[in-house]
């Protein structure tokens, strides 16, 4: 039942009570929702109302429209454990999820400006930018800075489609000891959204990473745009005892 005296709005009231029967299994996935005229009439509200529930849970990544059969509950989002030390390609591997790399930007040493919060800001840095495709479809955008000093030599290989994680492994013998990660969400600007399939200002989950390495602290500054509706990112948390 909805609540017309409660300060929530009656669309985020059905979009809850939808939801609700979606994470308890109600509606399985594969399940046909009931179409907007009859939860319109269920719930006693106009069709406009429940269609904007419904662009919710579409936008939450719960439900998805079939034009011509009506609308399911999607199939739970494989779960990548993208910020763990093993690198983005390896997390997408580990689930058997094949993904594909395109430079946008070639790898090349520059100094870096236009971001405060880059430790090698004002500094030289070999850049690189990144779009990750699963599927055939953009999920994530990487911009990658690496020590010029540690890395020397790394703009004469030829990255394509290879997992830098792997390179930095077997060509320098190096593996990051730890890092610290943060976590915001962010307006996309009209390039990046143009190059993840979005819209200019759809809020997206940025990380920043920085990576340590043996007696090379913050060797490696990476910026991620994670597509949060087409894979759900873990992290695996650790007991340090």
């Amino acid at each position: 039942m909805l609540n017309p005296d409660s300060p929530i709005p009656l669309y985020h009231q059905i979009c809850e009570q939808l939801q609700s029967r979606i994470r308890e299994g109600i509606y399985p996935p594969g399940h046909m929702i009931p179409s907007e005229t009859e939860l319109a009439k269920s719930y006693r509200v106009g069709r406009p109302t429940v269609r904007q529930a419904m662009d919710v849970l579409v936008q939450r990544g719960l439900i998805q429209r079939k034009r011509g059969a009506g609308t399911f509950v999607k199939e739970p989002s494989p779960q990548i454990d993208l910020f763990s030390l093993a690198g983005t390609s390896q997390a997408f591997s580990a689930q058997g999820v094949p993904t594909q790399k395109r430079v946008i930007v070639p790898l090349k040493k520059k100094t870096v400006a236009g971001d405060v919060a880059n430790p090698f800001h004002g500094k030289s840095a070999f850049a690189l930018s990144r779009l990750t495709m699963a599927r055939d479809e953009p999920v994530l955008l990487e911009d990658i800075f690496l020590d010029p000093d540690l890395f020397a030599g790394i703009d004469e290989m030829h990255l394509g489609n290879k997992s830098l994680s792997r390179v930095v492994f077997e060509r320098f013998y190096l593996t990051p000891s730890d890092g610290t990660q943060q976590f915001q969400v962010e307006p996309l600007n009209e390039q990046r959204a143009s190059l993840l399939g979005m819209s200019p200002f759809d809020p997206i989950l940025v990380v920043r990473r920085l990576l340590n390495f043996p007696n090379a602290p913050g060797a490696v500054y990476s910026v991620l745009f994670c597509r949060t509706d087409r894979f759900a990112f873990t992290q695996t948390i650790q007991n340090q005892r």
